[in-house]
């Protein structure tokens, strides 16, 4: 086991400040109209929206997003993680990936997280920074979805042992604890009452309770590492006290919530449907229905690993409602295109049915992220649930949607070799080509974490004897590598 540096040691190394050429850009592409503005002190590491097609950095409305922030957090460890030697970083491949090009993953990712823990205030998350009398200064609070898309950092945070040098390994592992601690309080302090998440008027809706229970699926990933076999070599360091204190949250207390919120979704089940409805009707974006599906599965683990035996029958019904609602929209007809998966649906007696003419690439590959990446709901080990080998069904709809989902990529969801923004869904046609970060940042993680959860595309040592399954592969690596680059570019 290596030796560790005080686990909530906030510090990193000083990192040289990159920083993006940005110019003035038409105010009303809702850009940067300032260039002075983006001159403020108190952010190292600049990140915009989008590049122009003349190159330019766009900045909507003079401000930093942390959403923006996380998606490239995202993208830099997904990457990074599958250079390894057995991976993009073997012999047929590229082997000399898994040298310095993997080290310099992890190094931007030291920078892009230290840059994305300045949204991290006393006072909670800040969602934007904007500039103010010279410095970067908190903007509006951090909305729900951001929040979750911020927790998934903790796949980083657990991935330190792939990156060869002890240094390196100790800045990924420790240097992350207070910013990924903070993003449960916040959730608890700000958008929970009463066995239900809400917005910050106290409405609660499908889309609060989906982002609301994404961002607890972190903390309860942090407690079953603590809990499970072989967690003494990393979170099983800390006590259980110091477990509670740097959370917010005791085990028990955990548990106490985790029934809660399983009564409210209890309330909002429409089993006609296999969906919830929480007054407002049975459609979800892709986007909500992601989180919702990456929630359940947080929140059955923690009532199976540490509830008792009415706790875990509560979890199996909670892992069948969510292979219920996921493969009810992963076999309809009519939410996928050989081109991409429809930006909305919604759930009907008969069915899901798409809601939206539009393919949202963000959204599509954060969902195939969800269900591929980190603690999904198709990742269980030993001291977790073993639900899966009840539903062999689920994680073959999903590898086969997948496979589908990175041919369309390769065929139809990029422009200059970069991921596109927008498709129409009834046609296929690429209706926005900007080159947004977010975007292609979650291309990039999607593909890193999922390309081998079906039976088209796999590693290098799979390769040899089929010549189709290689090419597919190759393919893929080569895209997962150009557009990572290109991020790697803008930093």
């Amino acid at each position: 086991m290596r030796t560790s540096s005080p686990v909530f040691q906030l510090g990193l190394a000083s990192a040289a400040a990159f920083s993006l050429a940005t110019s003035t850009v038409n105010a009303s592409q809702h850009g940067s109209s300032s260039a002075d503005a983006l001159n403020a002190e108190g952010m190292s590491l600049l990140i915009p929206a989008y590049i122009s097609a003349e190159g330019d950095a766009v900045f909507y409305n003079e401000a930093l997003y942390h959403r923006d922030y996380s998606a490239i957090q995202h993208a830099l460890a997904s990457a990074g993680r599958v250079m390894r030697s057995s991976e993009m970083g073997h012999e047929a491949y590229q082997p000399d990936l898994s040298d310095d090009p993997m080290r310099v993953q992890g190094e931007q990712w030291l920078q892009v997280m230290q840059a994305a823990n300045r949204f991290l205030s006393p006072e909670g998350f800040a969602g934007t920074k904007v500039a103010s009398e010279g410095q970067w200064q908190p903007g509006r609070d951090i909305r729900l979805n951001e929040l979750a898309q911020a927790a998934f950092s903790y796949h980083m945070h657990h991935s330190g042992g792939r990156w060869g040098s002890d240094a390196l390994y100790q800045q990924i592992t420790y240097s992350p604890t207070a910013y990924l601690a903070g993003i449960p309080r916040y959730l608890n302090k700000t958008h929970y009452r009463d066995g239900a998440f809400h917005n910050r008027d106290g409405e609660v809706t499908q889309a609060t309770m989906a982002y609301g229970l994404d961002v607890l699926h972190s903390l309860s990933y942090a407690w079953v590492r603590w809990h499970k076999p072989g967690g003494s070599d990393d979170m099983g360091q800390l006590t259980e006290e110091r477990m509670a204190g740097a959370h917010g949250i005791s085990k028990d207390g955990l548990v106490v919530k985790a029934r809660a919120l399983a009564d409210t979704l209890n309330d909002a089940w429409n089993s006609d449907m296999s969906s919830y409805n929480f007054g407002k009707g049975s459609q979800f974006s892709l986007d909500e229905f992601g989180s919702l599906v990456r929630g359940h599965k947080g929140l059955y683990e923690i009532l199976y690993v540490f509830g008792n035996d009415q706790d875990k029958q509560t979890a199996e019904q909670l892992f069948n409602r969510n292979a219920d609602m996921l493969l009810a929209v992963l076999n309809s007809e009519t939410v996928l295109q050989p081109w991409g998966m429809v930006s909305e649906f919604r759930f009907t007696e008969n069915g899901v049915k798409a809601a939206s003419d539009r393919v949202e690439t963000e959204s599509q590959w954060r969902f195939v992220n969800h269900l591929t990446g980190g603690f999904g709901p198709l990742r269980e080990r030993d001291g977790t649930s073993s639900f899966l080998k009840t539903r062999p069904e689920l994680p073959e709809a999903v590898g086969r949607v997948n496979d589908q989902l990175f041919q369309a990529a390769l065929e139809y969801q990029h422009a200059e070799d970069l991921m596109v923004r927008q498709l129409d869904f009834n046609t296929g046609e690429v209706t926005d080509q900007r080159k947004q970060l977010a975007s292609i940042a979650w291309y990039v993680t999607a593909a890193g974490n999922g390309y081998r959860s079906g039976d088209r595309f796999d590693r290098p040592g799979s390769w040899e004897g089929n010549a189709e399954l290689e090419q597919r592969s190759r393919a893929l690596y080569d895209s997962l590598l150009t557009n990572n680059n290109w991020l790697l570019q803008q930093l």
